[in-house]
């Protein structure tokens, strides 16, 4: 068991864009149970977000579901506090149902949960040359991907990738910023054995080569590090880049 818990802590109303309709956002904090978390994660999902899990989650684990009441959808009425606040309480069970249950964390309706809303704000701002936003972006999913799944988890490697790929997309500005998310990476991925995963390495230290080159440092040991995974007959040249690398291996799954 996780030591996890998750609580719909705030609700706003939303101004529909062109010819979307108005709609409620609610704060999802995830945060540690057992002990103080100064650092909890919060990130905004709305009623079809839950929807689609709980739906997911049903279709592939109907028994683990039975005694979970998940709120209805209605017509009208959507903003009144009562019903949001019903709402909340049907999302905080189901949430808190996942934490406690490793099956449901890892199945493609959580992941889905947990990491899309904010991979498609990121992937929109960094087609828009908002760099530095999208680094925000991805920084608050890697957050909460962090206390939903383990260090070395390909949820959490992936994001914590897509951070780093986020300063070569930008063409070295975001460099320093992303610094130190390469060196957590590589830190991670020194454990990692896993064949699938360690095709997002190689591209990986391209990557923190280039950074290291931007930024002055010593990329010797990366350098030596990609001729010994040439040395044990791994391909380490002409390969795709880190963005494309996680994206192919996100559609593997």
């Amino acid at each position: 068991m996780l030591d996890l818990k998750f609580e719909i802590v705030s609700s706003r109303t939303v101004e529909g864009v062109e010819k979307e309709k108005k709609f409620v956002a609610y704060m999802v904090q995830a945060r540690q149970s057992r002990i103080f978390d100064p650092e909890p994660a919060n990130v905004e999902r709305r009623y079809t977000h839950f929807l689609d899990l709980y739906n997911g989650l049903k279709k592939e684990y109907p028994s683990l579901l039975n005694n979970v009441s998940f709120p209805r959808k209605i017509v009208v009425g959507n903003f009144d506090p009562t019903l949001i606040s019903s709402r909340c309480a049907g999302f905080e069970c189901l949430l808190n149902l996942i934490a406690n249950e490793s099956r449901l964390r890892d199945s493609v309706a959580a992941i889905t949960f947990f990491q899309d809303v904010e991979l498609k704000e990121a992937r929109r701002l960094i087609v828009e040359e908002k760099y530095d936003q999208a680094l925000s972006v991805l920084e608050t999913s890697f957050k909460l991907l962090s206390k939903v799944y383990t260090d070395r988890s390909r949820v959490v490697l992936g994001v914590l990738c897509r951070i780093v790929a986020c300063a070569a997309s930008s063409g070295g500005a975001l460099a320093g910023p992303v610094e130190r998310w390469a060196q957590l990476a590589l830190r991670r991925y020194e454990a990692v054995s896993d064949s699938d995963l360690l095709l997002i390495y190689i591209p990986l230290l391209h990557t923190c080569i280039s950074i290291w080159e931007t930024l002055g440092r010593d990329k010797s040991k990366l350098v030596e590090e990609l001729n010994n995974l040439r040395k044990r007959g791994m391909k380490v040249d002409s390969v795709p880049s880190l963005t494309e690398a996680i994206d192919n291996l996100d559609t593997a799954v």
